[in-house]
């Protein structure tokens, strides 16, 4: 008890010493505060919706597998071309049949209407983009890739056929 009492009027005395020099120094002063908030919130927003713009392949032809080879037996492969944010292409694996597909990027996910090719009906897919951080706004887009899948450089005259017919 004897504690409570000698602390407690030192506490008090602290509490208003220090309000009294936070005041006087103009830091409980709220508006300022609440302009730099302001600012710092509008900038992020700018900057999650320049991402989210960014969020997407650029302008070409991609092909993306489930294995890192191409034409490898039992693995998945998607071959697409990009145009202004529409993508066009066939999800296939080698020496079996393909489905054509579009879609679009919309957030993190590039989201695809799958075209069955037995009765033509359309089932919906999404693909998770892994976009790196980066570690300057000012410089060159990071390599967006697409979750689960490898990307592959050489595309064969049979995955173009693909593509040209289900462009």
């Amino acid at each position: 008890m004897l504690f409570n009492k000698s602390f407690l009027p030192s506490l008090t005395y602290l509490s208003l010493l220090s309000l009294s020099l936070l005041s006087g120094l103009g830091i409980l002063n709220s508006p300022p505060t609440l302009a730099v908030e302001k600012d710092r919130d509008r900038n992020e927003g700018e900057l999650l919706a320049q991402t989210a713009r960014k969020n997407h392949l650029p302008n070409g032809t991609y092909l993306y597998g489930s294995y890192p080879q191409p034409e490898e037996i039992g693995q998945e492969y998607m071959v697409f071309r990009v145009h202004q944010g529409e993508v066009k292409g066939a999800v296939y694996m080698p020496r079996s049949e393909f489905s054509c597909f579009t879609g679009t990027f919309e957030g993190n996910q590039m989201r695809m209407s799958i075209i069955d090719p037995y009765d033509g009906t359309p089932y919906q897919y999404a693909v998770a983009l892994q976009v790196p951080p980066t570690a300057s706004t000012n410089g060159p887009l990071p390599e967006i890739e697409l979750e689960g899948y490898y990307r592959l450089d050489a595309i064969s005259d049979n995955e173009q056929k693909i593509l040209a017919r289900c462009s």
